[in-house]
């Protein structure tokens, strides 16, 4: 069958259901979700079959040329992100399935926000990518406000409005370059800059378009300074949100930068890469300590491991591209695992803060073993996913510099876990049951994590190879990492950070310190995150 289609159908499959749903509003029909959701699985299985076997796929609708006409690119990224989409979606319904079956407005915008999703990680021209993000914005705005209390709807309408600015600069991008080019479809404008230089005087408004696709990018991808509607959302909106929000959405932004410096192509703006993502985790690690809400250090996490993200793609190299593909994967898998539980345990208790919740190990243990293997994936351990991932991200750093740095980076993401973990000690204030389909959800996602350590480094070379991608000295670092996973060197590099972040959080982190808690209650007003947004813009463009 032509790739074509199955591309088309993974779009409008979950679309159609949405608004059969909305339509009839029957709950016997509500369980179509599944059947969607069955189909896309089985389409995008048959596409990751037809890309392994044939390369990248690029088409045009309706037979336009590509200059003008909405072209799609399925290639590696493509796929990983389709991938997460269809994972999310799954654990997402069962999840909050005996709470939500019956609400057809709910089911409706979740299937619509993955058909909206799946087409937005397929887009080839910066102006479907505008589109489908802006209505990936609208919809995640009503899915965080969807309780309609007054803490959801403020964050609701934060997220819609701040993202809309940044969506307006995305669209002077698209007006300069266009103006510049006479076309969107990336994939031509890559071309026509690769032979000039457009980051001569002359070509200043192409180095003001990518500055306008670059800090558009980052308000996606919640990066400092622009970073303030993240922690917002991510405490206000129900937990199976928060998770589809932190695991995968967050990353829209991502994906959009990878695209952005794949066009350009400007080695010059690398150094402030790393030194945005590296600023970035650091102060998501600050914020996270500083935090006494579970979902808030959750959240503030968030930042910080996009941070780690960018850091690797500013290597600017095979070995970073894989490391920052990885690791988007592995992020997605704990950080939804661990958004989750935690939403089991706010619900169940009727508590948020670390402080006020004791003994979740003892009251409920499997929990508590999934929750444990998001942390040691998060924070890094041997023997658990984002090992792999970090020691990849580690090997593309360039310098002894950027490797402490990174080091610094760990060692925080550590000591903001020590808080954390304190939830599950101690004695049980309640014993509740927990619903199955959340216990159900929370354990697709430590299995997969499991699993996933165990694949992972066997399936890079085709997957990287889609893209030509898999060079000699990935295949050099892939090895390594294969011998890295039982090396007693990294087990005690690991028990060490434990220990440091361990003496740092009783010694530094003391709950009355006036440090921590003015951090804590930070919060940055609309208008002055307006301000820095265009402080920022200004000076990305200075920078170029």
């Amino acid at each position: 069958m032509d790739p074509m289609i199955y591309s088309q159908a993974l779009i409008f499959a979950p679309i159609l259901v949405s608004v059969m749903i909305y339509v009839l509003n029957k709950k016997w029909f509500n369980y179509a979700a599944f059947f969607a959701q069955s189909a896309v699985s089985y389409l995008l299985f048959r596409l990751w079959q037809f890309v392994l076997d044939n390369g990248i796929i690029t088409f045009t609708l309706g037979g336009w040329t590509s200059d003008i006409g909405i072209e799609f690119r399925i290639d590696n990224l493509s796929l990983i992100f389709m991938t997460m989409a269809v994972i999310i979606w799954w654990v997402v319904l069962i999840y909050a399935w005996e709470q939500k079956k019956g609400d057809f407005k709910f089911l409706f915008f979740l299937m619509f926000l993955e058909g909206c999703f799946i087409a937005y990680v397929q887009g080839n021209d910066f102006f479907t990518l505008f589109v489908l993000m802006e209505i990936i914005t609208i919809i995640s705005a009503i899915l965080i406000l969807y309780k309609k209390d007054g803490i959801s709807l403020r964050a609701g309408l934060y997220y819609l409005l701040f993202n809309s600015i940044g969506m307006t600069l995305y669209l002077f991008g698209v007006a300069l370059i266009y103006l510049k080019v006479g076309t969107l479809n990336m994939s031509i404008i890559m071309d026509y800059l690769a032979s000039h230089d457009f980051m001569s005087a002359q070509f200043s408004v192409v180095k003001i378009s990518l500055a306008c696709f670059f800090v558009s990018m980052c308000v996606k991808a919640a990066l400092l300074p622009v970073y303030e509607w993240l922690p917002r959302a991510h405490t206000a909106a129900p937990s199976h949100i928060s998770a589809l929000l932190s695991g995968l959405l967050v990353k829209s932004g991502v994906f959009g930068l990878i695209r952005v410096l794949y066009v350009y192509d400007a080695a010059e703006i690398y150094p402030l890469v790393f030194y945005l993502g590296f600023f970035t985790a650091i102060t998501g690690i600050f914020f996270a300590v500083s935090q006494k809400d579970i979902k808030a250090i959750l959240a503030f996490h968030t930042i910080s491991q996009i941070g780690l993200i960018i850091m690797s793609l500013a290597a600017n190299s095979h070995v970073g591209n894989l490391g920052a593909y990885m690791h988007l994967f592995n992020h997605f898998l704990f950080k939804s695992l661990l958004f989750l539980g935690a939403g089991i345990i706010i619900n169940e208790y009727g508590y948020r803060r670390v402080t006020e919740i004791h003994g979740i190990l003892k009251s409920h243990p499997l929990l508590s073993l999934s929750m444990f293997i998001g942390i040691f994936s998060i924070t890094g351990a041997p023997l658990f996913v984002g090992f792999h991932s970090k020691l990849m991200i580690k090997n593309a750093m360039p310098n002894e510099l950027y490797v402490n740095l990174f080091r610094l980076v760990s060692l925080g993401t550590t000591v903001s876990f020590v808080k954390f973990s304190q939830i599950f000690f101690g004695e049980p204030l309640k014993y509740r049951k927990i619903g199955k389909g959340q216990q159900f959800g929370v354990l697709i996602l430590a299995v997969l994590c499991i699993v996933f350590f165990i694949v992972e480094l066997d399936i890079i070379e085709p997957i990287m190879s889609i893209n030509g991608n898999y060079t000699q000295a990935v295949a050099n670092k892939v090895n390594y990492g294969k011998k890295a996973m039982f090396d007693n060197y990294y087990m005690l590099e690991y028990i060490g950070y434990l220990v440091t972040a361990f003496f740092i959080f009783k010694v530094f982190v003391r709950p009355k310190s006036k440090f921590w808690h003015a951090l804590r209650h930070f919060r940055m007003k609309f208008q002055d995150a307006i301000v820095s947004l265009l402080l920022f813009l200004v000076w990305v463009i200075n920078f170029l």
